[in-house]
């Protein structure tokens, strides 16, 4: 029996699923745990999770986790992990804040790791990501995406393509580009408000589906954690959650690479006028989670 045959169908032990916001400290954490002996890393896989979805936006429900489409999803993570020679995987996908309930349809046993950060750091940053990385397509990740299309289903992402390859000129004909995870109505979003609104927007909805749907899951299954919190006191309890042993390449990479660095105010970039756009879209949720104005 071959290694593709013995997984066919079956999940791997106990995976770990990172979700947040984007820009919220997602590539921070799943850096960390990719530094553990035991797991290995599956960078943001976004077609992969979309298989068989893909005229939907990223918030699917637990209904859209058709056989099919799980055992798709189980077999392409599994084969790669295997060959890293590894049991265990940590995956990071902002896209998932949407849909905790199709991930846990697909993985039962996942550890979700939420990580939260404030509103306001993350909108600013993500209107950066935006300007900088709506437009082309780097050759890594290129390639990337070439590796997870089914080419039965490339025509869905023909379209998404050419908004990013093509002049701004064309975006009446194949529609405005855009970036990160597609709540409903993005597209039309675009079109209609201000970028910095847009971005509010994207993070409120990843940050309360998530939250919404993760604080229904057992305790075992979900965590919260906060960027603005991040010590090695939260390290050693995001390992103990996902039961995960205290490594000692952890903490190399923590001292080597995130011990000194600190984050620096990204809302400072924003004018008076883009700060009040932005909080008419996410001063209440900023309000529950504990974030002062």
């Amino acid at each position: 029996m071959s290694a593709r045959d013995s997984i066919k169908g079956e999940n791997l032990d106990r995976p770990v699923i990172i979700v947040g916001a984007p820009r919220s400290g997602t590539t921070l954490l799943s850096r960390l745990l990719e530094a553990h002996p035991d797991l290995h890393l599956i960078g943001e896989p976004r077609v992969t999770w979309r298989h068989g979805n893909e005229r939907k936006t990223d918030m699917l429900s637990r209904g859209d986790a058709r056989p099919k489409v799980k055992n798709f999803i189980r077999n392409a993570f599994a084969a790669e992990t295997l060959r890293a020679s590894k049991q265990r995987f940590v995956e990071k996908s902002p896209h998932n804040s949407l849909r905790l309930d199709f991930v846990k349809a697909v993985y039962p046993n996942a550890r979700i790791v939420h990580i939260i950060r404030d509103g306001r750091e993350s909108t600013v940053s993500i209107r950066d990501h935006w300007q900088r990385f709506s437009v082309g397509i780097g050759r890594k990740q290129l390639q990337r995406r070439l590796r997870e299309v089914d080419w039965k289903r490339a025509p869905y992402y023909a379209k998404e393509l050419l908004r990013r390859a093509l002049p701004e000129s064309m975006s009446p004909i194949v529609g405005r580009r855009i970036w990160g995870p597609q709540i409903p109505g993005l597209l039309q979003l675009a079109q209609e408000l201000e970028l910095i609104e847009v971005c509010a927007i994207q993070w409120r909805t990843c940050v309360e589906s998530a939250c919404y749907q993760g604080r229904r899951l057992a305790a075992d299954d979900y965590m919260e954690c906060r960027l603005e919190d991040f010590s090695p006191e939260l390290i050693r309890e995001v390992l103990r959650f996902c039961e995960l042993s205290d490594a000692d390449e952890v903490w190399e990479e923590y001292e080597s690479r995130f011990k000194q660095e600190r984050q620096g105010s990204r809302k400072g970039q924003a004018s008076d006028e883009d700060m009040q756009r932005m909080m008419n879209w996410i001063a209440p949720t900023l309000s529950w989670l504990g974030y002062e104005e």
